[in-house]
């Protein structure tokens, strides 16, 4: 099984990509670079993961359009996998980068995965990996694209900046010189990068540098805009200002993350660090880069200065592009400190470093190194330094006078400084920062701090930074104050008594509110408000909220229903105690009854069993017991009139002696019976009045 160094940046601003740190860091398509990684722990940032060969792989062992065959899986992306192959028909090794089949038939991705190859193929230089052969095959299960690239065993710059920290400022030259050749070539070639990072820098054991990664590359004659659907592309550590706040891309763009990534050879961390990637974004689009001097000795002015124009906030400032910066590099080469000569430094088989001194030491001086990367194996600093010396040898009388002139001025401005006072610094940005880091940040610098008063901010979390004076961009002097405004957090609204209304008009009064409704409104019965209307809120009214925060609508599903009980044959008295329990009320109708007992229910209307709202009428009939023998002949049944029409019902109860008395009004000649009082069947007296509710 093949290591594979796991992760380092899990936030990418824009679309989910996987950065693998040691092997092919993705480009969206899966991966975009050819490095086959030293076996052994991976320090730093990376972690450790493997890419188990034996589970079953279509592609392993398959021959492509007659000539790759893969041989081992190195690594799986996102949106392609990567195997070390052998071209068959040159006998070579090479990489070969298989797109995933969900993606063969997704043109976007085809067009990137296309701009990839074209990308790498048109620049000719060695400091970019190369491009081979890109083709398409034809398998059982549907099409294979894939791209052949340029075979490089080593590792990244991640892993080296991840077990060594800081590099000295001649090996941050010899790996930042390589870097800025492959971003010239690009932008001469009209291709900008975008994805500069230390993921993406090659460092293989012959001590060649590579640029790799084109995924995200885009030709400078189209728009140049860094978005995809309104998503930033890049890695949020090293985009510039104008990326992370209009999506905007240049060559500058690729200038700005070179000097974020010299910075982070020179002091072995990055400039801005937050504990999200949107506060890091934030410091980006608000701060400046600090000079690495200020985070640690021994750099030189030469580089903070190259560094703070390469990471300027406007990009006006910075070097038009890698030829630019390239130049200004060579430009302050001269004035660099030489590295110390008679010491040669061997990488060890463990990654560890070995030195020599003395006549003995035959090979010439080289900057230290790690496995994986001999440092001064190509055109080194040091080779330049004595290039230099030779150059310069007869103008030594001239030089001395002028550093002389130097000496002496430099003397004159220290001693105005000391006569005039403390000197001034630059003030740091606090803007995200929590109150104890940004007293500290200007307790280091040199300032003292006061505070304003606090105010609410919809952007800037509670207790950090959310304004500062003097700015972060600006010289201050020394000792003097900066004060600072912390943030409250959103703004504290009250829930508003939305009690009675509609939804919507809850809805509307709390937007106003500047509150969220919840997705989902509760429902309650409720016997005094009407269903659809709000009964409470939670939180309750006049609670204090952050602004934007939801609310929950408890809302009335209307009166509550009750089931009306058996109480046939029962006594009056329980069956007036069962029904008042549940909210019903009770008219008592007394009639003769052979069947039932005397005092008992006969029946109730509605029947038992039947859904009612609480607080409904149930009228129960009560027997009399039978009916005397001098009665009976003036007995009647209450006909079943139900249904039927009002003016014929009533005729119907007339005939049968009974008196119709009507509840209700009728509008129309259809108007219908829908119950009698008594219920139909009943025997009562003739001349009895029966109640017709119609409808």
């Amino acid at each position: 099984m093949a290591p594979v160094a796991a992760p380092a940046h899990p936030f990418i601003l824009g679309w989910v990509r996987i950065d693998w740190d040691g092997v092919w860091p993705c480009d969206g398509l899966g991966t975009g670079m050819a490095v086959v990684p030293d076996s052994g722990a991976i320090h730093g940032r990376s972690k450790l993961l493997t890419v188990d060969a034996t589970v079953a792989d279509p592609v392993i062992g398959r021959l492509l359009d007659g000539r790759y065959t893969a041989q081992e899986r190195i690594a799986v992306g996102g949106m392609a996998t990567v195997y070390v192959a052998h071209d068959n028909r040159l006998d070579r090794l090479v990489a070969l980068k298989v797109m995933h089949p969900a993606f063969t038939h997704d043109e976007d991705y085809l067009r990137r995965f296309q701009q990839e190859a074209t990308a790498a193929a048109r620049l000719n230089t060695p400091c970019v990996v190369s491009v081979l052969d890109q083709g398409r095959d034809h398998g059982p299960s549907g099409p294979v694209i894939y791209l052949v690239m340029e075979l490089v065993r080593g590792q990244t710059l991640r892993q080296l900046i991840g077990s060594r920290g800081r590099l000295t400022p001649t090996e941050a030259i010899e790996i930042i010189e390589p870097v800025l050749e492959a971003l010239a070539a690009a932008h001469n070639a009209g291709i900008i990068h975008r994805d500069i990072k230390p993921e993406n820098i090659l460092l293989g054991h012959d001590g060649q540098v590579k640029v790799a990664d084109f995924g995200l590359a885009r030709p400078l004659n189209q728009a140049t805009h860094a978005m995809t659907q309104g998503v930033v592309m890049g890695t949020v550590d090293y985009l510039a200002p104008e990326q992370v706040s209009d999506g905007s891309a240049s060559p500058r763009s690729d200038v700005y993350a070179a000097g974020v990534v010299l910075y982070e050879m020179l002091i072995g961390v990055l400039p801005h660090t937050g504990s999200t990637p949107m506060s890091v974004a934030y410091q980006s689009v608000h701060g400046e880069v600090p000079a690495p001097s200020a985070a640690a000795e021994g750099i030189p002015a030469e580089l903070d200065a190259l560094v703070l124009h390469a990471t300027a906030r406007d990009l006006d400032m910075r070097p038009a592009d890698g030829t630019a910066m390239l130049d200004e590099l060579h430009r302050v080469l001269p004035y660099l400190p030489a590295p110390a000569a008679g010491t040669v430094h061997t990488a060890a088989p463990g990654g560890g470093v070995h030195s020599a001194r003395g006549a003995g030491a035959r090979r010439r001086s080289r900057p230290r190194a790690t496995a994986g990367f001999a440092l001064g194996s190509r055109r080194s600093p040091e080779w330049r330094y004595r290039l230099l010396s030779r150059r310069f040898r007869g103008r030594r009388p001239v030089l001395a006078a002028v550093t002389a002139a130097v000496v002496l001025l430099c003397g004159i401005v220290v001693a105005s400084r000391a006569l005039s006072g403390p000197g001034t610094a630059p003030v740091p940005p606090l803007v995200g920062l929590d109150q104890a880091a940004a007293v500290q940040a200007l307790t280091d610098a040199g300032f003292t701090v006061a505070y304003d008063e606090a105010a609410t901010s919809d952007t800037i979390p509670a207790g950090k930074v959310m304004a500062q004076e003097p700015d972060g961009a600006v010289r201050a002097t020394r000792g003097s104050t900066v004060r600072i405004r912390l943030s409250l957090g959103r703004a504290k609204v009250r829930v508003p008594d939305v009690a009675t209304l509609s939804v919507a008009e809850a809805q509307a009064r709390l937007t106003r509110q500047q509150l969220n409704l919840s997705t989902t409104p509760r429902t309650e019965a409720n016997d005094t408000i009407p269903a659809g209307n709000v009964i409470r809120t939670e939180p309750a009214v006049n609670t204090e909220l952050a602004a934007g925060a939801q609310v929950t609508l408890i809302v009335s599903s209307g009166p509550a229903m009750a089931v009306v009980p058996n109480v046939i044959n029962v006594p009056i008295a329980t069956a007036q105690s069962q029904l008042g329990a549940l909210g019903l009320k009770v008219t008592r109708l007394d009639v003769n009854d052979e069947t039932v007992q005397s005092g008992n229910v006969i029946r109730t209307s509605p029947d038992p069993g039947q859904p009612v709202t609480r607080g409904s009428v149930v009228t129960v009939l009560v027997s009399k017991g039978p009916v005397d023998d001098e009665d009976r002949g003036d007995l009647v049944e209450v006909p079943n009139v139900i249904n039927q029409k009002y003016q014929n019902a009533a005729r119907e109860l007339q005939r049968r002696g009974l008196r119709p008395e009507r509840n209700g009004f009728v509008f129309f000649d259809d108007t219908v019976v829908r119950s009698t009082d008594p219920p139909p069947g009943t025997k009562v007296k003739k001349g009895t009045k029966v109640t017709l509710t119609i409808g």
